[in-house]
């Protein structure tokens, strides 16, 4: 049960939405929630000349200005609604903040992110990714495009029988059992090579928790499983979708997986990640 929930919030695009899908899912759990809002210095202060002083310090005014914007909207979200919480803010550049965001993710049972809009590029949109590779906790992603209520109702799984799959599955549970329906897909699963972990396995291993569960067997190409995927949760109404999140370490650094990749850009439901 997620009992420590921290929601990561942008301040240079609007934050309500991400701020009311935060608030719901601490409601529905009981939590604790905690509001971090990042604002980024886009001059490193080590290699600034003196000139950029100037430039440093109205930047960094603008960002506790629009930290403080922000956190006051979750301020007045999270004590409408009677959630125990506490807010703050992060200020550094960008290879800085990465750490410490990955570091403070550490620390909570769940982390809430947005996920990045291409249209709409945000100094936060690297966070995602630093907060899947580098927490070892579950991420919830809510699409930018999200302005409904969040519901956990109808539950969609992405299922290949690999590690970050399994560990997903284990991490949504809590909103397992609050769902009414479950589906669990497997694109391109072979039955005579899917082994021990099949999807045929973990519907036996879900229907001894009395969870209700559909299975799905689709196929797709290699480049198109995401749009499957959510195809798949748009005919469904899913209201989440869980699934493991992939990547390629590159120098000790990792790069997005080419499913979790077309998840990311093409997010149209509140996803849960875990790698």
């Amino acid at each position: 049960m997620p009992n420590d929930i921290a929601v990561f919030l942008p301040v240079d695009r609007p934050a309500g939405p991400l701020i009311d899908c935060a608030a719901a899912v601490a409601v529905l759990f009981e939590a604790h929630l905690d509001g971090i809002a990042c604002a980024y210095q886009a001059i490193n202060p080590m290699i600034a000349f003196e000139a950029s002083a100037v430039v440093m310090a109205a930047q960094y005014d603008s960002g506790v200005e629009q930290a403080a914007a922000v956190l006051d909207q979750f301020e007045i979200t999270t004590r409408r609604l009677d959630i125990p919480h506490d807010a703050r803010s992060t200020f550094n550049v960008s290879y800085a903040a990465t750490r410490i965001v990955t570091e403070m993710s550490r620390l909570y049972d769940l982390s809430i992110v947005a996920q990045p809009d291409s249209s709409n590029p945000s100094q936060t949109d690297f966070l995602s990714e630093a907060v899947l590779f580098g927490s070892g906790r579950p991420m919830l992603m809510i699409p930018y495009i999200n302005r409904g209520a969040f519901r956990t109702d109808r539950v969609l799984i992405c299922w290949d029988g690999k590690a970050p799959a399994a560990r997903a599955v284990h991490n949504a549970a809590p909103f397992l059992r609050k769902a009414k329906a479950i589906d669990v897909v497997a694109i391109n699963e072979h039955e005579e090579t899917a082994g021990a972990a099949s999807l045929s396995a973990l519907i036996a291993h879900l229907a001894r928790r009395d969870l209700p569960v559909t299975a799905h067997r689709l196929t797709a190409d290699t480049s198109n499983i995401h749009n499957t995927i959510l195809s798949l949760a748009a005919d469904n109404d899913s209201d989440l979708i869980v699934m493991g999140g992939y990547g390629h370490s590159r120098l000790r650094e990792f790069i997005l997986g080419g499913v979790t990749r077309g998840m990311f850009e093409t997010l149209t439901v509140p996803t849960l990640f875990s790698h």
